[in-house]
């Protein structure tokens, strides 16, 4: 009977600084064109991605220190502006 291998665990990048959110377009930021993707689809595409970033950072950082799980901070949405489609 031959040794079980080794459980290999991953190695962890030293600097992983926390993702930072996108900053949010202000109203007047927005042409009102209808333009295809709005500046505020794209930001929410953005915010999107962040808050993927955020949680496999957080979960990093639970591996990291044993299993402790830190909460992971949501970013507040606000409504669209009106006639952003």
């Amino acid at each position: 009977m031959s040794p079980s291998p080794a459980v290999r665990t991953p190695q962890l990048p030293e600097d992983d600084p926390q993702p930072t959110p996108p900053v949010e377009p202000a109203l007047e930021d927005c042409c009102g064109s209808g333009c295809v993707p709005c500046i505020f689809d794209i930001y929410e595409q953005a915010r999107e991605r962040y808050q993927r970033e955020l949680e496999a950072w957080n979960a990093r950082q639970a591996q990291r220190a044993g299993g402790k799980v830190r909460k992971v901070r949501k970013v507040r949405t606000k409504p669209a502006p009106p006639g952003a489609a």
